[in-house]
């Protein structure tokens, strides 16, 4: 449709052009000329309206699900997929490379995005504690599992966007899910009544501090020793310019790993996966503790995954479109929200009918569809993946 509605389009042109540059002067002459005119008008219009009908066709949803390991039979998992609309597969990079996984989910035209961790990444920091990110009170930056690299090391940064490149470069994957880009923070435990004072800020290392200050001509007091006392004095005195310095790092490193893999497949999809904040939460903390610019990282990515986990950040049901709708208002066309399946960190309730709640709440417009996390929650408890059966469009 598209290439005859435009040969239409240039054929209408050209004649037009042409017949009104030897249009006679004599009175019905002329008017027959301005009657085929208006004639080609009408074909030229319709040509494209055709032609843009077709290219602002609403596409179809994401329904996508994270798994990360799975020793079953594949066959029935994409079945199960398929009764919930699955489109989309988020999975880690050693199922990634299962090759019956790979010829299942390709039958059924189920795309693969390989979920890679940056900043996380424990083997790294267990060969080298080197790189530990330091937090505004001066220790590493762990809490519970979560265990974060410094994300300023120019070496490691490089390592591990190859790292990724090479990956895609071997393996092929539809799409890169990048996940942990972002500050240290361990968000899942951070709930609407903490006072945003008390969130841990990094990085405060040496070497952070060292290339920030080079970077904007500044320096340190001879006389602060201590890292707490480091951090209060640039937060004091280069608030400003430290918040963007910090989400430079985050940001370059989306852009570099985009453009990497975009030269091995310029057609891959690129997914970043972003905190569940809006821009008034905690003080800003999206941008003053995770540093993400969603703005600015939408420039390198194909959507942008808010990870809204309603039930473990004590939240309700309509918050999370409430989310989408904020940040679509800034990033139209690129939120694609990620909810919670089962309970997780907290006991608070959260029934099957909680979730298909959300699930409703998810896929509201403008959304670009949802992702579940993750498989296992589903596939273990039947009212819960009934829940997740899509029979209509919310």
């Amino acid at each position: 449709m598209k290439q005859i509605s435009m040969d239409i389009i240039v054929r209408a042109f050209n004649f037009t052009r042409t017949t009104a540059s030897f249009a006679p002067l004599r009175t019905a002459t002329f008017i027959r000329t301005t009657a085929c005119a208006l004639v080609l008008t009408q074909i030229l219009a319709l040509a494209l309206t055709l032609l843009f009908a077709g290219c602002s066709r609403e596409e179809d949803p994401v329904i996508g699900v994270k798994i990360y390991e799975y020793n079953k039979d594949f066959g029935r998992l994409v079945e199960q997929w398929k009764e919930l609309s699955v489109n989309t597969a988020f999975v880690s990079a050693g199922l990634a490379v299962d090759p019956e996984f790979r010829e299942s989910v390709k039958k059924e035209n189920i795309g693969v995005f390989v979920i890679s961790p940056v900043f996380y990444n424990p083997q790294a920091l267990q060969e080298d504690s080197s790189l530990y990110a330091i937090t505004s009170e001066g220790r590493r930056a762990v809490d519970s599992w979560v265990e974060f690299v410094c994300p300023s090391r120019e070496e490691y940064r490089e390592r591990r966007k190859n790292e990724i490149v090479k990956f895609v470069r071997d393996h092929s994957p539809d799409g890169v899910s990048i996940d942990f880009i972002r500050h240290f923070v361990f968000w899942e435990m951070i709930y609407p009544d903490r006072d945003p004072t008390t969130i841990e800020r990094s990085c405060y290392c040496n070497h952070c501090l060292r290339s920030f200050l080079e970077t904007i001509g500044g320096r340190m007091p001879s006389d602060l020793v201590a890292t707490v006392d480091k951090a209060r004095y640039i937060d004091s005195n280069y608030g400003q310019q430290w918040n963007i310095w910090r989400t430079g790092l985050i940001t370059s490193m989306v852009r570099d790993i985009s453009q990497g893999v975009r030269e091995v497949d310029p057609s891959i999809t690129i997914v970043v996966h972003a905190l569940p904040w809006r821009d008034s939460d905690f003080d800003g903390a999206i941008i003053r503790i995770g540093g993400q610019d969603l703005m600015e990282l939408a420039r390198h990515a194909d959507y942008i995954k808010p990870m809204l986990y309603s039930q473990m950040l004590r939240r309700e049901p309509g918050w999370i479109s409430d989310v989408v709708v904020e940040l679509d208002g800034r990033i139209p066309g690129k939120i694609l929200p990620s909810i919670q399946v089962d309970v997780a960190y907290i006991d608070d309730q959260f029934t099957p009918g909680d979730f298909r709640q959300c699930v409703i709440e998810s896929l509201r417009e403008p959304s670009r569809g949802v992702v579940y996390w993750n498989w296992d929650a589903l596939e273990n408890d039947p009212d819960r993946f009934r829940s997740a059966i899509l029979k209509r469009k919310p």
